[in-house]
């Protein structure tokens, strides 16, 4: 488990710090995905027609846009913040690079995607 926790953050230490405004798009629904988002912290408001619409999530840790960016595929939800937040932003190539040359970066990745799979179910059954 340390060991996991030690590729996480050699993983997160790969990322470009960006800090985003209220109200700016990280991405649109059906774009193509070039980037991978990890919230630092703010808010995000993410739109996904084909399965939910609005859902806030807020000072949460998590990854945005990983299945979309490791498969090659047009992101699934338009995503846009709600207030002042900081990502790190991965580029899609260098982000399955990271995941390829950590090792146990895959189970990272996996653990973070499907915690972020189980935060969406929990906030749209509410």
């Amino acid at each position: 488990m340390e060991q996991l926790l030690e590729t996480g953050k050699k993983v997160l230490a790969s990322g470009i710090e960006i800090k985003y405004l209220a109200d700016e798009f990280l991405f649109r629904y059906g774009q193509k995905a070039e980037f991978v988002f990890y919230l630092h912290s703010g808010s995000v408001l993410l739109e996904c027609p084909d399965d939910f619409e609005g859902l806030i999530t807020m000072n949460k840790p998590f990854f945005i846009g990983i299945d979309e960016a490791i498969h090659g595929k047009k992101y699934a939800c338009t995503a846009m913040t709600t207030e002042v937040s900081e990502f790190l932003v991965f580029e899609r190539a260098y982000f399955n690079q990271l995941i390829t040359e950590f090792e146990q970066a895959k189970e990272y990745v996996e653990i973070m995607r499907l915690a972020f799979s189980k935060h969406i179910n929990q906030q749209t059954s509410k």
